[in-house]
């Protein structure tokens, strides 16, 4: 990569320090007394976990195993539904 204007030839961007003084965006290195991420990437990661609760969810499943009502529960409320319409 002759130019940093260009981009990467295999995807992605590479990793461009700002300064000495940057702590953001620093690159994983794996040597002792290294951070593998910065304090805003953890300040970011738990804003976004605490925006992001598991939720419960509960939903009905026919007898057949499909959501409840599957297509051939529907078919047959719409029978019944417009069978007793139709009834004196």
């Amino acid at each position: 990569m002759d130019n940093p204007e260009d981009p990467p030839a295999l995807g992605g961007t590479p990793w461009v320090s700002h300064g000495p003084g940057d702590t953001h965006g620093v690159p994983p290195t794996g040597q002792a007394g290294r951070t593998f991420v910065s304090r805003r990437d953890l300040e970011d990661a738990d804003d976004i976990l605490f925006a992001h609760p598991p939720r419960k969810v509960t939903r009905w499943l026919c007898g057949c195993g499909e959501d409840y009502p599957c297509p051939d529960v529907r078919f047959a409320q719409l029978v019944r539904h417009a069978s007793v319409r139709a009834a004196p």
